[in-house]
């Protein structure tokens, strides 16, 4: 009987055998002083947290890791979760994705990977992460019934900026990110409810408006304005799943008008407020986005 071997790590048969399969993408938005309870969890897949703002700490296997704006961890198969928390000064906000890149016959590779994957990333430089994590989760939760090739395919972007990254020598230099973006991204994220203008995003990076929206096009692959709308319309899903009224959900989330806040939330889901709303509270496929990773109320 024959014996298939498994491809070498980041050879061309590798790259080609990568075929993710993802289980669920959230977003979860921690309190100043939250800390969950404890659990002893075996992790069944890939856990990948984007941190988009805020700093915190997650215990695994006995051994607590702290984490900040522009991380990635991983918790891979066979880590044992047991709890985290968040920093009382600056509560961290992150996106979740549990997946499997080569998806559930594997050949064993995605036990290969798991072998050089750390556990933590520090990627304030990679800041195209913080668009295709917001892509990813926007189009799962708006993904039709059968698999979406969509978000398969941002989920193949994000594993080609980690095998970038994993594939670095310890020795090379990485390039750093821009101090200016990274101030921006911090206040959208902190800030979104507030009336922010260009002017205001300027000045908190310490830029003239025009170099702000070169700079951060560049460096994030969005407008300044155009991420701060799709980090409200993330947060307006999270409220509306939560059954929050529409009207409290268009103020919370900086829109100024329930009219405004309408119009760009069905421009940019293809559904109205009322019809999300409705869908999130009942069906059954639909992602649970009002709870962290593991069921418990936020």
């Amino acid at each position: 009987m024959a014996t298939t071997h498994s491809p070498g790590l980041w050879t061309d048969a590798f790259r080609a055998a990568v075929t993710p399969e993802v289980s669920i993408v959230g977003f979860q938005r921690s309190e100043p002083g939250w800390i969950s309870q404890a659990s002893d969890y075996a992790m069944p897949d890939f856990d990948l947290w984007y941190i988009a703002a805020g700093r915190g700490a997650v215990q695994t296997d006995g051994v607590w890791h702290a984490f900040g704006a522009g991380d990635l961890l991983c918790l891979k198969p066979g880590n044992r979760y047991q709890r985290e928390r968040t920093d009382d000064a600056a509560p961290f906000q992150l996106y979740y994705a549990h997946l499997l890149p080569f998806g559930r016959h594997d050949n064993g590779l995605n036990r290969a990977l798991a072998d050089v994957w750390p556990l933590h990333l520090s990627l304030p430089h990679r800041p195209e992460l913080s668009r295709l994590f917001i892509e990813l989760f926007e189009a799962y939760v708006t993904r039709p019934p059968q698999p979406s090739l969509t978000v398969k395919g941002l989920a193949l972007q994000v594993l080609d900026v980690v095998f970038d990254e994993l594939q670095r020598s310890p020795r090379q230099a990485y390039p750093g990110g821009h101090p200016g973006v990274l101030r921006v991204k911090t206040l959208i994220e902190r800030s979104f409810a507030e009336p922010l203008s260009v002017a205001d995003l300027a000045a908190a990076g310490g830029l003239c408006p025009s170099h702000l929206s070169a700079l951060f096009s560049r460096h994030v692959g969005l407008s300044p304005f155009e991420y701060l709308l799709r980090v409200r319309i993330r947060e307006a899903r999270l409220l509306l799943a939560r059954g929050v009224r529409v009207k409290e959900v268009a103020a919370r989330t900086g829109f100024g008008s329930q009219q405004h806040f309408c119009r760009q939330f069905r421009h940019r889901t293809g559904q109205t407020p009322t019809a999300f709303a409705r869908q999130s509270r009942w069906n059954p496929r639909s992602p649970i986005i009002a709870i962290d990773h593991w069921g418990q109320s936020l």
